[in-house]
């Protein structure tokens, strides 16, 4: 019931998949090399666009793992399975495989892979069961919080699924520790994305987007869903068809949001602080060699508040 809720505002989020064993900080036990070469093996495959064999064979590779005694081989196949699956919408199985390996992960006390497979099942919602996203994400953060490049992609991902879910708050808040984590373990990519996001989110309460949070009122999403799943049949119950119109409602503040933009008065504090988290951003591409220009780009449909996030000069 939750997907129906997000905003299409993913590219504000800027959390991918994993593509190796490295990304998530130091590791354990690694596969055997005949293991591991399997696995390569398929993840060729995937490389080449064909998920399927891809699937079948770090499947194949799980199982030749498994009756060798290759727990980390056998769980970096499943783990990567799950990236497999996911390529091809097939949702049930891809959450089976990396839960899978996640339990394979703990089992091998690899805090670190556990983590990364969190971080997955959180991007596994996003595409496939929302409602589960910011537990999955919540979970990653908890595991890589003694790596900050890895808690900072988590937390990052996390505020982006508060951004979807129209809950401002939480995401200004797990933006701001997704910066701070990005700043220790000097990410300028990272600090840039984050900072990019920030810079939207302040720049939409400028046009005063939130300043009737339909979140805010009397009855909350989670009290309609419970309304919607109430069985009694008594006055509180609301209908399905009722439900969905008023969850269309609290997505208006978007509807358009790309082709009309809001005036914003130049004296806006909100503007102002968007502007500054704006100016960081920049700052930031600058100093990780990238063309400034991207941060921009990053907004997506939104990508012509940059106009009015450029202070104009005299």
């Amino acid at each position: 019931m939750h997907r129906i809720i997000a905003v299409s505002l993913l590219s504000l989020t800027a959390g991918c998949r994993s593509s190796s064993a490295m990304d998530a900080g130091p590791t354990l036990a690694t596969p055997t090399p005949a293991i591991r070469s399997e696995i390569e093996a398929a993840l060729a495959k995937r490389q080449q666009g064909n998920a399927p064999v891809a699937t079948t064979l770090l499947l194949e590779a799980a199982t030749h793992a498994r009756a060798a005694n290759d727990l980390a081989g056998e769980a970096w196949a499943l783990h990567r399975a799950g990236d497999t699956l996911l390529d091809q919408d097939r949702c049930g199985p891809s959450r089976a495989r990396y839960v899978e390996a996640m339990t394979l992960h703990q089992r091998l006390g690899d805090r670190a892979k556990v983590g990364l497979a969190a971080n997955d099942l959180g991007l596994w919602a996003r595409r496939c069961e929302l409602d589960e996203a910011i537990g999955w994400f919540s979970v990653a953060m908890t595991y890589r919080r003694d790596d900050p490049r890895a808690f900072a992609t988590s937390a990052n991902n996390l505020a982006g699924t508060f951004w979807n879910m129209n809950r401002p708050d939480e995401a200004q808040l797990t933006w701001e520790e997704a910066l701070a984590a990005a700043e220790r373990a000097n990410e300028l990519v990272m600090q840039r994305k984050v900072l990019a996001n920030l810079a939207l989110l302040w720049v939409l309460r400028a046009e005063g987007r939130y300043d009737d949070d339909p979140l805010a009122r009397e009855q909350s999403i989670d009290e309609l869903l419970a309304r919607a799943e109430n069985a009694d049949g008594g006055a509180d119950e609301l209908d399905a068809d009722t439900l969905l119109a008023e969850l269309d409602r609290r997505r208006e503040r978007f509807d358009g949001a790309a082709a009309t933009k809001k005036e914003v008065p130049e004296d806006s504090p909100a503007l102002a602080r968007a502007r500054d988290y704006f100016n960081r951003a920049i700052e930031a591409a600058k100093r990780g060699g990238e063309d400034p220009i991207v941060v921009c780009g990053s907004f997506g449909t939104f990508d012509d508040r940059c106009e009015l996030l450029t202070p104009k000069t005299p």
